[in-house]
């Protein structure tokens, strides 16, 4: 009797720890995926960029104040109407600028690089993938390969 109390105790406290830590990898992956279909974006790269920003961590904070999943900015976030604390806006609003991106530059790597870096960045490199995001750009487009692989 006493274990399967204790047992029980465990059981609801690693409940309430999930819940009060937020969602679980799968269930943030399904909303980047989901998200990315709903608006004609590729599930790989935004899946790629969640991960490098984040980890898929909606309760992550950079030093800098980017807040959630896709380290939206408060100001990125307000100019799209968004609550960069919650889930489903920081999903949104990460895969929508990455679109944005896209749109601009025309190609995965620069849209990434502007992601990254800020499209003035960008543009003060003549279009090309400034020499502080070059990392960051190498990191997404291997996990990217790598999302592509699996059928996403």
């Amino acid at each position: 009797m006493k274990f399967v109390i204790r047992g029980f105790l465990i059981v609801l406290c690693l409940g309430a720890l999930s819940q009060a830590f937020g969602y679980t990898t799968e269930e943030v992956k399904n909303s980047i995926v989901q998200q990315a279909k709903n608006m004609g974006v590729e599930p790989a790269i935004v899946l790629s960029i969640a991960k490098t920003e984040s980890g898929f961590n909606q309760n992550a904070r950079s030093m800098s104040g980017h807040i959630g999943v896709f380290q939206l900015s408060h100001h990125t976030a307000k100019n799209m109407g968004l609550d960069p604390y919650k889930l489903e806006d920081n999903v949104k609003g990460g895969i929508i600028y990455y679109k944005n991106m896209y749109e601009k530059f025309g190609s995965m790597e620069l849209a990434v690089a502007a992601y990254n870096a800020g499209p003035e960045a960008v543009k003060r490199c003549n279009n090309k993938i400034p020499k502080h995001s070059q990392n960051f750009v190498n990191r997404i487009m291997s996990d990217y390969k790598y999302y592509k692989g699996t059928g996403i």
